[in-house]
């Protein structure tokens, strides 16, 4: 749990229409740290973000870079394997990169 003025509470929830930022798909109920407090993290709204309770225990203390590694590994905040990625919808053609002259 945070310690933010009601204010700053009230924006970051509107923010992200009550949805956890983690997820975004269940309601947040509380704000979590994105640099935990443990390694130095401020209170600032800048640091702050709505979180659902299962996000927020599945970050607990760890930073934004290596819960999102950990979640892209397959945890997720049920415990349940992650779903596999859907494979592109169709193939995405990509010109050659060219390098045009410097102007004289």
């Amino acid at each position: 749990m945070s310690v933010a003025n009601p204010a700053t509470r009230r924006y970051l929830f509107a923010a992200f229409g009550g949805r956890c930022g983690y997820c975004l798909t269940a309601t947040a109920d509380h704000l979590d740290h994105l640099v935990p407090r443990a390694a130095g993290g401020s209170n600032s709204r800048f640091n702050l973000i709505p979180a659902c309770t299962p996000c927020g225990r599945s970050k607990g203390a760890l930073s934004i870079a290596d819960w999102v590694s950990r979640q892209a590994a397959g945890a997720t905040t049920t415990g349940a394997a992650a779903p596999p990625a859907p494979a592109p919808a169709y193939p995405v053609p990509r010109k050659p990169v060219t390098r045009h002259p410097a102007p004289a």
